[in-house]
């Protein structure tokens, strides 16, 4: 996708939910962030360690007793505030998805911008739900990197949603 948004926001569609079903989505997205952490966090140790070994001189042990507090740290800090949206309800819950960012119970997600877009969009399948799975891209200093965002598709939006993906892949 290109990393140039509209100058505009035009509203794609607008999904409402039930708490119950809301908060079945929750539980799931969760899961799947606290595992995408789980990696982030090894792979901080993995890397973090030898490096210190490497570049600092130090012993193996200090390398681990530095590295495996960040492991750790990052991972919950990310977990815990990285995903205000993502929070039961006792109330009616909506998505209203734009041309550049997703409104998620009056959160804002930013879908693209003047550097970031959306590299690819797909359906996931995940026990009960159909998932819209978002791959927001940015350029960094050491390239591009990416996170997704994923968002339940009510049961009877399935063929809305092939429909997104068709948009959102058609403003090449």
């Amino acid at each position: 996708m290109s990393n140039t948004a509209p100058a505009y926001s035009k509203l794609l569609a607008n999904w409402t939910y039930t708490p119950s079903e809301w908060n079945s989505y929750v539980k799931i997205a969760k899961k799947l962030k606290l595992e995408d952490h789980i990696y982030f966090g090894f792979g901080i140790l993995i890397l973090c360690t030898p490096g210190l070994m490497w570049i600092k001189g130090t012993s193996f042990f200090t390398a681990i007793l530095f590295s495996a507090p960040l492991a750790l740290l990052i991972p919950w800090l990310r977990f815990r505030f990285g995903s205000p949206h993502l929070k039961p309800t006792k109330t009616a819950s909506y998505i209203k998805i734009h041309t550049n960012f997703l409104n998620i119970n009056g959160q804002k997600i930013p879908l693209e911008g003047p550097k970031k877009w959306v590299k690819n969009i797909k359906i996931i399948e995940h026990k009960e739900w159909f998932l819209l799975e978002f791959d927001i891209a940015w350029n960094t200093h050491k390239g591009t990197t990416n996170d997704e965002t994923r968002i339940p598709i009510p049961p009877n939006k399935l063929q809305k949603a092939l429909e997104l993906i068709d948009a959102f892949k058609n403003r090449v």
